[in-house]
């Protein structure tokens, strides 16, 4: 887990020192990625030159062995690498990478692609974003793993100077700390329509390689790109699910029904969680309450834990209890049912806090918060660094791969009424409403809306669709410009055979690479990587979303219950009751309590609008918006409140320190905050 920095010049640039000046304002505005080292090589061609850069976080081969930028046995390739190859050990044997080189996993990848080019990526089980030059082809490579859990940032060409031809690193500010010699003004330009989308719909980063700046690209997951001397950047996938025979949990239950299935995803949660574990420093794991991060916990905790040493695991709690939402009960009964081998560490936020640290936060976001949960993450990796630790496993993309969000169920509803499975239908909904307790009205509402033709459904749902925050023209031209949301088409990430994958497959492919995973991944990463932690998700092993892909989604929803097959997978690890716990709740925060408390702030930045934000919302609709939360104690309104609060903050202080003057970023970044 590291930061990385890369400036392509052609042989017309005549100003040598410059890029290795930029290079280096790229690297310490990302320090907080890498506290553990810098390195920086150029690399001359015949057309082009090449200055790369690397800020290390020692995870594996801690000793100089892992410096980087890094060359392989041979001498032609040189990468600077961000991220994790979990399987590296596997990779060494296979390729007999020889002695100190097998205990890194960056030397292991470069030995993976010297034997076998771009092919070398769909080996690799891991997280991962890095450049990597070939010096024979002088062709540059860009690289980013299959969900997308490492960034990487570049800036397309019209904005950058005569001369350079490309300029890529971890994060935005990264970019924008290269300078005026390196990045033309234009550059800074914020997405307005994207700004919108965010107040509008709580969404940022639904539309792969795009930002919040017009000319920032980032590099969609599970692809690379090629620079080639005298080409421009191509853009290549390497990652995409094929559609296939399904298998299911109510086979009959013999070696290739439903009990093999159960341990077979057991058996590969288990591998997941292993490779993992892998590390030359001491790893831990964060906990919520919910039933993901419980089961990552009871399988890390039951490997690496014992009574004289148990397994260190986070916990960010509010136990008061007018806060309905906090799940401290479950993760305290995960903590009994696991002792002695975890040991609990409770980290609990307060507004004083969350306001001091606020304008930290989204400058390592580079994006507004869509909730305050985020604040409330980044508060626990705080704690998590303050304990010595520099590994976590988290819960992340578990419902996203086993389909644990209530609208999963609504669209598997829709599938069967689209598809005319009467019986299945009143069925399913009958055991919903008995284990959820939803009323079945708006549940065969929710089945009927999901089975309309894709057309339709995308014109009841623009019909639908409210802003939280009241829009001038302007910001509902701009609403009127967003991307539909699901659309029936599958992703990128599935192959041409696409009518293959079912409509609740459909969906859930798109929120997991459109709609709900790219947003949670990148507030993990930031926060993590703030305090040079190294994040990883077991849920995201490759193999992981390629078994629920080849399973019916009555397998995974059915019988009234979302992540069925995963509950069943876990039910010889946790208690019946955490298991079975229907009342589904996201990573929680007292948002409206916080807001409450941070009253002169959230004035103070919102009266009056800044711009742009005054074009796209009506000032008098945003002064009542304040008073009905704040001298009517209106909870409802928290969430536009807090949407209002975020984008304001975000123009007015964030935006001028991510592209003001180079030297003022290093200073912020200079180490780990």
């Amino acid at each position: 887990m590291c930061g990385i920095a890369g400036i392509l010049v052609t042989r017309e640039h005549r100003e040598p020192t410059e890029p290795s000046d930029a290079l280096l304002r790229m690297l310490r505005a990302q320090a907080h990625r890498g506290p553990d080292g810098q390195g920086q090589q150029v690399l001359t061609g015949t057309a082009a030159t090449l200055y790369l850069g690397h800020r290390r976080l020692a995870i594996f081969s801690t000793d100089a062995t892992g410096h980087q930028p890094m060359a392989d046995a041979s001498g032609r390739y040189v990468i600077s690498f961000n991220g994790a190859i979990y399987n590296y050990r596997e990779l060494a044997e296979e390729l007999s990478v020889p002695g100190e080189r097998a205990r890194s996993d960056t030397a292991v990848l470069l030995a993976a692609w010297a034997a076998f080019g771009p092919a070398a990526l769909d080996r690799l089980n891991g997280m991962f974003a890095f450049a990597l030059w070939d010096r024979v082809e002088q062709t540059l490579y860009l690289c980013r793993d299959r969900f997308g859990e490492k960034p990487l940032h570049y800036l397309t060409e019209e904005v950058l100077t005569p001369g350079v031809r490309l300029l890529f690193g971890s994060e935005i500010k990264g970019l924008f700390a290269a300078g005026p010699h390196m990045v033309q003004p234009t550059a800074q330009h914020l997405d307005t329509q994207a700004l919108l989308e965010f107040l509008a719909t709580h969404d940022v980063d639904h539309q792969p390689g795009r930002t919040l700046f017009r000319h920032v690209r980032a590099l969609p997951p599970g692809c690379f790109a090629r620079l080639a001397p005298g080409l421009r950047l191509s853009l290549h996938r390497y990652y995409q699910l094929a559609g296939g025979p399904l298998r299911s949990l109510d086979e009959a239950q013999d070696e290739t029904g439903g009990e093999a299935l159960v341990r077979e995803t057991r058996a590969l949660l288990a591998d997941a969680v292993s490779l993992r574990l892998r590390a030359d420093v001491a790893t831990s794991c964060s906990v919520s309450g919910g039933l993901d991060s419980s089961v990552i916990a009871a399988i890390a905790a039951g490997t690496q834990g014992s009574a004289g040493s148990p397994y260190p695991a986070f916990s960010c709690q509010f136990p008061q209890a007018s806060m309905a939402g906090d799940e401290s009960g479950w993760a305290r009964q995960l903590h009994e049912h696991l002792s002695p081998k975890l040991r609990l560490h409770v980290i609990t936020p307060t507004a004083d806090e969350v306001e001091a640290s606020m304008d930290r936060l989204l400058f390592h976001q580079e994006a507004p918060c869509a909730d305050a949960s985020i604040a409330a993450h980044y508060h626990l990796m705080q704690g998590v660094r303050a304990a010595g630790q520099r590994v976590i496993l988290s819960g992340q993309g578990g419902d996203e791969v086993f389909g644990g969000y209530p609208s999963f169920a609504r669209v598997f509803l829709g599938e069967l009424l689209q598809t005319g499975q009467w019986m299945g239908l009143w069925g399913e909904l009958a055991a919903r409403t008995r284990q959820t307790g939803e009323s079945l009205l708006p549940l065969a509402a929710a089945a009927l809306y999901h089975a309309l033709p894709n057309r339709l459904r995308q014109r009841v749902y623009a019909f639908r669709r409210r802003s939280a925050l009241a829009l001038r023209p302007e910001g509902k031209r701009l609403l009127a410009m967003s991307a539909p949301r699901f659309s029936h088409a599958p992703p990128e990430l599935c192959e041409e055979d696409g009518p293959t994958f079912s409509h609740t497959q459909r969906y859930l492919l798109s929120c997991l690479s459109q709609w709900s995973l790219p947003h949670i991944l990148r507030h993990d990463d930031r926060n993590s990587m703030a305090f040079g932690i190294e994040s990883r998700a077991p849920y995201l092993d490759h193999r992981l979303l390629a078994l629920s892909m080849r399973v019916t989604p009555r397998s995974l929803l059915g019988n009234g219950w979302g992540k069925r097959l995963l509950r069943l997978a876990a039910s010889e690890l946790l208690p019946p009751a955490m298991t079975w716990r229907v009342d589904k709740r996201g990573f929680f925060s007292p948002q409206a309590d916080w807001l409450w408390a941070l009253e002169a702030r959230v004035r103070q930045t919102c009266q009056p609008l800044p711009a742009p934000l005054d074009e796209m919302l009506w000032p008098r609709a945003t002064q009542a918006l304040l008073d009905g939360f704040y001298r009517e104690k209106r909870a409802a309104l928290a969430d536009p409140v807090w949407l209002l609060w975020m984008g304001c903050e975000y123009v007015t202080r964030t935006v001028p320190r991510l592209i003001g003057q180079a030297s003022s970023a290093a200073a912020h970044s200079g180490g780990v905050c």
